[in-house]
């Protein structure tokens, strides 16, 4: 939407992708990619590592089995687990809860930030994406401002206590990240989600996009009548940003 192009802020949020087939497909069938979190590009991105488990209290943990399971339930795993055995199963359970979710990565700023580009659109030859999330508020539901720390600080948990705090391992990163102004959204599983086609507003591709690609940009975009295409200028001064509007 031309009158969008320039806006920022909530509830705009933004995309960069790099200039392959994964792009294209993802604007043709109107998905977003949610990542495995070992594929990331920070080897620390929500390492399982950050999880300090306390003791476990095996006597809460039971009761906790029973309420969601029943006592029938419980009294099994009590009988074929000893103490030691269920807390070695708990410890086991956290990297595997933390691994089968997905990541999907967006940032608050455009494509002023010049990093970004270079880093994740192929030094500029990709594009990135606007989206408002205000057209599919289920999808971008639980999008959070990663939280930037100079040191990451592990997380205590205290199974049948606090262990929905596990869930906060998804949005530390190291404050030398801290240039992406990243939004995260994570999802139960990995794999594409499906997201309202109204929600993408406009496709801005990098100076450096071939005119090839940019054809195949306008392919993959022809379900989306709403969104324009634009391609940017090669920046002369710093922070601000000239688009050429292609279709």
């Amino acid at each position: 939407m031309i009158e969008e192009i320039k806006k920022a802020g909530k509830p705009f949020v933004y995309r960069y992708r790099a200039d392959n087939d994964y792009t294209l497909d993802e604007i043709e069938r109107s998905y977003v990619y949610f990542q495995k979190r070992e594929l990331l590009n920070d080897p620390f991105d929500s390492t399982p590592d950050l999880i300090e488990l306390k003791k476990v209290n095996t006597k809460k943990l039971l009761i906790v089995l029973e309420k969601i399971a029943g006592r029938k339930k419980r009294n099994y795993i009590e009988k074929i687990l000893s103490p030691k055995q269920l807390e070695e199963t708990v410890k086991e359970s956290i990297p595997k809860f933390i691994n089968k979710h997905g990541i999907a990565c967006f940032s608050m700023l455009p494509g002023i930030n010049m990093p970004m580009l270079a880093n994740y659109a192929n030094n500029h030859k990709g594009l990135y994406l606007q989206f408002n999330s205000q057209y599919d508020s289920e999808f971008f539901k639980g999008l959070r401002l990663m939280n930037y720390q100079k040191e990451l600080k592990k997380i205590q948990i205290e199974v049948a206590i606090n262990e929905s705090d596990i869930s906060e391992i998804f949005y530390l990163k190291q404050d030398n990240w801290s240039y992406e102004k990243e939004l995260r959204l994570v999802k139960d599983n990995h794999g594409e989600f499906i997201i309202n086609r109204n929600a993408l507003r406009n496709i801005i591709c990098g100076y450096n996009c071939s005119d090839d690609f940019i054809s195949r940009v306008l392919q993959a975009n022809r379900l989306n009548q709403h969104v324009s295409v634009w391609q940017m200028e090669k920046p002369s001064e710093h922070n601000r940003l000239k688009l050429n509007l292609i279709e």
